[in-house]
């Protein structure tokens, strides 16, 4: 088995850290042997990673300039112990303190993801030279969508080092429609709107709040909007927003849940109003759910919602768009219906997990087989 040592933030529910869990037991199949280093201890995800049978060790060194002093001689050493033939460095703080930790360990094709588009880099102008250093030295840098190549070529990675593996989902089962609103107390005839985001503000929560205020008296009588998510500090504000709208009642802060299928197969339309994407795991999750989909044109939401291929797409932060976008989708069952089903179509043919796994494996053998020519 090839060792395959993936360094990232931590373990918590995100986008990133699923797709980890996801796709690394599958590449044993593949003859690589994946173990973790997390920049954080813990995370709700830990359990999974043990129960897949991933090795996670934890370098955490408390947080600041200091703590980030303290993670790279631990990274270091955890490095040059493992002597892994693929170091694959996940999320920008990853990035930054693996690279740099893995730096004249000879032998180590090093491969660098970025999974969200670069506007973390303008409040971290040196974090963003050292990474642009960091490019010339990795043997692939990977995006999930020409979105984050463009901006990577922009960064001066070249075209021989530049590769997309687009996100890969697990087609999980949905669920009793009837049986999941039954539990959420929501009549079988509602109109239900849900977002998967987590409570931060560039998700565009409040954009949707602002939309639904706009429009909310035309929409079907019984309506409902599920926001599904880890709250990181925006709950009190949104809900406050919500109910100075007059809409406390219709619209429900579930927090994070490991129900998502079931939610979604409750739901009639799935928004994404983030105002940043890289690749939307949420996005492609409804799709593949078989959900009409309103989504800003963020990112890489425009390669996965192409038209008649599932959804609407509107202008980030334009909650009169949105709002409008609603309306349309609202009082037509038959146009979500048949939106529905295109985007299912297309989800489950180019997003699939087997897919994303196979190019995976594909691209590290051949970094393998050029780092051992001569």
């Amino acid at each position: 088995m090839t060792r395959l040592l993936v360094v990232t933030t931590g373990l918590g529910i995100g986008g990133t850290e699923r797709h980890l869990l996801a796709v690394l037991p599958r590449l044993r199949a593949h003859g690589f042997e994946p173990r973790i280093a997390c920049l954080r201890t813990g995370g709700a995800l830990a359990p999974d990673f043990a129960a897949a049978g991933i090795e996670v060790t934890a370098c955490d060194g408390g947080g600041g300039p200091a703590g980030a002093m303290r993670v790279l001689p631990r990274l270091r050493a955890w490095l040059s112990r493992q002597r892994p033939a693929i170091a694959h460095f996940f999320l920008p703080e990853a990035y930054l303190l693996g690279g740099l930790a893995s730096l004249g360990l000879g032998g180590i094709v090093r491969v660098m993801s970025r999974r969200s588009l670069n506007r973390y880099q303008r409040n971290h102008p040196f974090a963003a030279r050292v990474e642009a250093w960091l490019h010339q030295r990795m043997d692939a840098v990977l995006a999930n969508s020409a979105a984050v190549a463009a901006e990577l070529r922009a960064e001066g990675v070249s075209a021989g080092r530049l590769h997309v593996i687009a996100n890969g989902l697990v087609f999980a089962a949905g669920g009793d429609r009837i049986a999941t609103r039954r539990v959420l107390a929501i009549t079988p005839d509602a109109l239900v709107v849900v977002v998967v985001a987590n409570l931060i503000a560039y998700k565009g929560h409040a954009d949707l709040i602002d939309a639904l205020a706009s429009v909310h008296a035309r929409l079907p009588a019984s309506w409902t909007l599920l926001c599904v998510g880890r709250d990181d500090g925006i709950g009190v504000e949104l809900a406050a927003r919500a109910a100075a709208a007059g809409m406390g009642d219709r619209i429900r802060f579930l927090g994070q849940r490991d129900d998502v299928p079931a939610l979604l197969a409750a739901s009639d339309i799935a928004v994404s109003a983030s105002h940043e994407e890289g690749s939307s795991n949420a996005v492609l999750e409804a799709m593949a759910a078989g959900l009409a989909v309103i989504a800003t044109d963020a990112g890489g939401n425009a390669e996965a919602i192409q038209p008649g291929t599932g959804g609407l797409l509107v202008p980030p932060r334009d909650p009169a768009a949105l709002g409008a976008a609603l309306l349309s989708l609202a009082g037509e069952p038959d146009l979500r219906a048949r939106l529905g089903d295109a985007a299912r179509m297309r989800a489950t043919r180019d997003f699939s997990l087997d897919a994303c796994v196979e190019r995976y494996a594909a691209l590290y053998r051949g970094l393998l087989a050029r780092k051992a020519m001569p």
